[in-house]
C-alpha cells in the first residue's frame, strides 16, 4: 500500500501546520483591531450643581405657540401666524442674547399647534444663535 507510515487505516496524526495557520489569522487580526481602537477623551462639561451656583443666572425665557399660530414671548403677543419671518420675536431674541448670550430659552408649543409654526420659532431661535434652547411641556 502506498502512503506508507505503519498506522491503520481511518488514523490521522495531529496535523500542525493548520492550526499554526489559524492562530497567525487570530493574531494578525487582534494586532490590526488594536491599531484602530478610538481612544476616549474627557469632555469639557459642566453640569448643574457640580460647581460654584451662578449669581448672573436669569430667569428662563418661555416661548409659547398657541394652537392658532400666535407666538408669545414671556406671556406677551409678538408673532401672528402670517409672520412667517417673526421679526418681533427676533427682535427679543436678539436683544436678549446681546445682554447675555448664556440665556436659556424654553419653547413650550400646544399639542394643537402647527408644526410648521414651530419649525418657524426654531429658526428664529437659530437665527438669533440662542445657545441654551429647551422644549417644555
Amino acid at each position: 500500500m502506498a502512503g506508507g507510515g505503519g498506522g491503520g487505516e481511518g488514523e490521522f496524526g495531529l496535523q500542525i501546520a493548520p492550526m499554526l495557520d489559524v492562530m497567525f489569522v487570530l493574531l494578525m487580526f487582534f494586532m490590526v483591531m488594536a491599531g484602530q481602537q478610538v481612544k476616549e477623551a474627557e469632555l469639557g462639561v459642566s453640569v448643574p450643581g457640580s460647581g460654584q451656583p451662578s449669581t448672573t443666572a436669569k430667569a428662563p425665557v418661555t416661548i409659547r405657540i398657541a394652537p392658532d399660530g400666535v407666538v408669545t414671548f414671556n406671556d406677551t403677543p409678538v408673532d401672528t401666524r402670517e409672520d412667517r419671518e417673526m421679526p418681533k420675536l427676533r427682535n427679543r431674541l436678539k436683544g436678549l442674547i446681546e445682554a447675555s448670550a448664556e440665556q436659556s430659552v424654553i419653547i413650550r408649543p400646544n399639542d394643537r399647534a402647527p408644526y410648521q409654526r414651530v419649525v418657524d420659532v426654531l429658526n428664529a431661535c437659530g437665527a438669533e444663535r440662542v445657545k441654551n434652547l429647551t422644549f417644555g411641556g
